[in-house]
């Protein structure tokens, strides 16, 4: 009998696992060519897109190209729903093409939204592609997103060098019910981590009232946080901490005044949602003061240094975020939409609120609000409108915290395109603006729900991990407590690149074949394999174990003359040396690799 109950606790042992691993996702690439040629002619253009690793729902569209400077301060369409400034602008853009692995194409006739032949010259396209056939793959169950629990994702150290793991930390949106101080927890998850092992999940308590806001990293040194907390009726206090893992954070006091920076604004004891504290990349800490809750009638943006906890500058953005006239009891909204939330990348800070249709993007670096302004988007095009409905009680009133969609999170790519989870719209998940801020389309994951959707997050530095992370939605959408544990992951990826007229002698014909090493690599399980076609042709990738067996073809199509980045899932292969040959006509290289596990 004890015979047999250890073999049972050994199998037990064994089953757990055989079942447990790191988070491996399968990353989308979309590998186009970065400069394609076309006169412009009234032909069709064809434009060879492979796509590597997952199928994809693929956006296309043609911006304008060097006419930033000649745009200022344009805001058109219904209701005036699109303002742009100093930003190059979509001319066309196409409705979604479903793509599968391997090489098809995407056409543009050269005509602008109205049907119009576009003039020859350079343009910029943009690609946005996501996985919307393959089930959502579980990243960590051990933090869950909700409406007002703020993320921070770390891509890079404190030298600016990417980390070989992003790291995600998230509040536990604790509440207090008096202005007094109390312990709440922070979470710390290294992405790559085996999702269902809780014993990866570092913690770490800081004091405060209530956690619904975001904490920022110093940059020079990530073991140094701030956090912000409401101390009262219109005032705000900033506080300096050092991580203490699995215990309690030290605060900082040589920082600011006893390490408190305080700030006033106008938030009464149950209206103070905010972004928090966020980093703006340049050695400054951005706060936020606007009321969502009717309280107050201004919207701006605070900038404090982040190593003396001094005061910098302010932005007062409420021209965009406040309406007096909503506000108004007869008419049902709010004054002030937000923003409660910044999403920072390459100097720009994209905006945005669940209480509001605004959303915006701004220029970090500049110290004016006509100048950092560079889009907005809000009622009249469909995508995050309020009030849009023909029944609706309050006709399109912008600031409006009981109508969906409830836009409880920002992101931004690196391309910039921006995102929001789109709940109380049916069967959606998200809703997508380009880089200039028009309306692309609510998108749906494979298997989406009418449930509640509480977070959508870009992790996008070419690393194994890069694509959207969200929650996986509720089967009852009036229920809560029926989000599934954890955050989940989807396929993402988005490109851009020229079309011009003017075709170089670079742009013709690329100088030589060319193969680069692997990135990452080491590397576990997936990595990018780029190389040069000095003509096109045919392309083969195959993938050698040490042995000198084939165990993988990456790519056998046809492709263009110019750069191309493929990418290899090594989850099904074990760890060891590998080697890669690329072969296009008389053209061959072979170069080693090592997969690590």
């Amino acid at each position: 009998m004890r015979k047999i109950v250890l073999l049972a606790a050994i199998f037990s042992v064994f089953a757990v696992n055989a079942f447990s691993a790191n988070f491996q996702p399968t990353v989308l690439k979309l590998n186009v060519a970065p400069s394609i040629p076309y006169q412009f002619d009234g032909s069709t253009l064809n434009i060879p897109v492979t796509v590597a690793g997952t199928p994809a729902d693929v956006s296309f569209m043609v911006f304008t190209k060097g006419k930033a400077a000649s745009v200022s301060k344009i805001q058109n369409g219904y209701l005036g729903w699109h303002y742009v400034n100093n930003i190059d602008t979509c001319l066309y853009l196409s409705a979604s093409t479903s793509m599968v692995v391997g090489t098809g194409s995407i056409t543009w006739n050269g005509k602008d939204k109205a049907g119009t032949a576009v003039a020859k010259g350079d343009y910029t396209y943009y690609m946005f592609g996501y996985d919307n056939k393959s089930a959502k793959t579980q990243m960590t169950a051990s933090m869950t997103p909700n409406p007002w629990g703020f993320r921070t994702i770390l891509e890079k150290d404190s030298k600016g060098v990417a980390l070989s793991n992003p790291v995600l930390y998230m509040s536990d949106n604790g509440r207090g019910t008096a202005a007094t101080a109390f312990k709440h927890t922070l979470k710390k998850w290294i992405v790559g981590s085996d999702p269902i092992d809780a014993t990866k999940l570092e913690t770490c308590t800081d004091m405060g009232w209530a956690d619904v806001s975001g904490i920022a990293f110093m940059s020079t040194d990530q073991t140094k946080f701030f956090h912000d907390w409401l101390k009262g009726a219109n005032t705000k206090i900033v506080r300096a901490w050092t991580w203490v893992p699995n215990g309690d954070a030290v605060m900082n006091t040589d920082w600011a005044t006893n390490g408190e920076y305080t700030y006033t604004g106008a938030w009464a004891s149950g209206w103070h949602f905010g972004p928090g504290v966020v980093n703006d990349g340049l050695g400054n800490l951005m706060l936020v003061n606007a009321d969502i809750g009717n309280n107050g009638k201004i919207s701006e943006i605070s900038w404090v240094d982040e190593t003396e906890g001094s005061y910098v500058r302010k932005l007062d953005i409420s021209k965009w975020w406040v309406s007096l006239t909503e506000g108004d009891a007869a008419v049902g909204g709010q004054y002030t939409g937000g923003p409660t939330e910044i999403s920072v990348r390459n100097g720009m800070m994209a905006l945005g609120s669940h209480s509001t249709c605004t959303n915006a993007l701004m220029d970090i670096a500049q110290t004016t609000t006509d100048t950092s302004v560079l889009w907005v988007n809000k009622n009249g095009d469909n995508v995050g409108d309020h009030n849009w409905e023909a029944t609706s009680k309050k006709p399109w009133v912008c600031n409006d915290y009981n109508v969906g969609p409830y836009k409880y999170t920002t992101s931004m790519d690196n391309n910039g395109f921006v995102v929001f989870p789109a709940y109380d719209q049916g069967a959606v998940s998200f809703g997508l603006y380009a880089p200039d801020g028009t309306g692309i389309a609510y998108k749906a994951y494979a298997g989406e729900n009418a449930g509640q959707k509480l977070g959508t997050d870009f992790i996008d530095y070419n690393s194994p991990y890069d694509g959207i992370y969200t929650t996986l939605s509720a089967t009852d959408p009036t229920k809560l407590t029926t989000i599934a544990a954890g955050f989940w992951y989807i396929a993402q990826d988005s490109q851009k690149g020229i079309i011009t007229s003017s075709v170089g002698v670079e742009e013709a014909a690329p100088a030589a074949f060319a193969v680069a090493q692997n990135t990452p690599n080491p590397f576990n399980p997936t990595t990018s394999i780029s190389f040069t076609l000095a003509k096109a042709g045919k392309v083969t990738v195959d993938i050698y174990n040490a042995a000198g067996q084939k165990v993988d073809t990456v790519v056998n199509s046809t492709m263009n003359a110019g750069n191309h980045s493929v990418t290899w899932n090594a989850s099904k292969n074990s760890a060891g040396v590998y080697f890669y040959t690329v072969k296009s006509g008389d053209f061959s290289k072979t170069m080693k690799m090592t997969l690590l596990k």
